[in-house]
C-alpha cells in the first residue's frame, strides 16, 4: 500500500476498527515508512485541549486590578467616614473653627422694670469682648436672631442702623424661637434694642 492509502486508513487503525489484514498492513508499511509512522503518532496523541492554564493566566491581572480597585474604593468610603467624624467633632470642640464656620454672638439682659422704653443690647462673643453694635460679616453666618429658650418671656425687638434709623421695626421673639434678618448687610453695624416684661433674656445673633 502507498503512504496515500495508508493515510486514509489511519482512523479507522486508531479506532480499531479495521479488518485483521488491514492491521498487519498498515503496520507492516509503518515499520518501513518514518513518515507514516509519524504521522501515525501524531494521530494517536490526544486531542489538543485549549491551554487552560493560559487562561487562567490571562484572567489572573484582570482580578488583581478588580481586588485593588475594590480596595481603594473600600479605603476611600471609610477615610470620608473618618474625616466626616474628625471635621464635625473639631467644629464642636474647637471654638475658633466653630466660631467661623458657624460665628454666634450672646447678649444677657436683665430688665427689672416694666418699662415700655426700649433698651439697647450689648453682645459678647466667644472672645468676651463687649460691644453695642452687631456685624453679620462671616461667610457662613445666617444674620438670625435668637432668643434663648431659657429666657424669661418673649421679647420685642428692633433693629437700627449707625444713624439711628431704625432699619427693621419691632418684632417679637419666644422663647427657642429665630427670625431671620434678611434686610441686614454683610460687613456693616447693627445696633439692636429690646423691649419685654422683667426677667432676664438671652439673646443670640448667628
Amino acid at each position: 500500500m502507498n503512504c496515500n492509502i495508508i493515510n486514509d486508513l489511519m482512523p479507522s487503525y486508531i479506532d480499531c476498527i479495521c479488518s485483521k489484514e488491514t492491521v498487519d498492513a498498515i503496520e507492516e508499511h509503518i515499520e518501513h515508512c518514518q513518515e507514516c509512522k509519524e504521522t501515525m503518532q501524531l494521530m494517536q496523541q490526544p486531542p489538543v485541549k485549549k491551554n487552560e492554564t493560559n487562561v487562567v493566566a490571562a484572567k489572573e491581572p484582570f482580578k488583581r486590578i478588580n481586588k485593588k480597585r475594590r480596595f481603594q474604593v473600600i479605603t476611600a468610603i471609610i477615610m470620608t467616614f473618618m474625616l466626616t467624624i474628625i471635621g464635625m467633632l473639631v467644629v464642636q470642640d474647637v471654638g475658633v473653627v466653630k466660631d467661623f464656620f458657624f460665628p454666634k454672638v450672646t447678649a444677657s439682659v436683665d430688665i427689672e422694670d416694666d418699662m415700655e422704653d426700649w433698651q439697647s443690647i450689648r453682645f459678647t462673643d466667644f472672645h468676651f469682648n463687649d460691644q453695642d453694635y452687631l456685624i453679620y460679616g462671616r461667610l457662613f453666618g445666617e444674620k438670625r436672631i435668637v432668643n434663648d429658650a431659657n429666657s424669661a418671656s418673649d421679647v420685642f425687638l428692633r433693629v437700627k442702623d449707625e444713624k439711628g434709623n431704625v432699619i427693621i421695626d419691632e418684632f417679637q421673639i419666644s422663647p427657642g424661637k429665630s427670625i431671620k434678618l434678611e434686610k441686614l448687610k454683610r460687613g456693616e453695624k447693627y445696633y439692636f434694642e429690646i423691649k419685654a416684661p422683667p426677667g432676664r433674656f438671652t439673646i443670640n445673633a448667628v
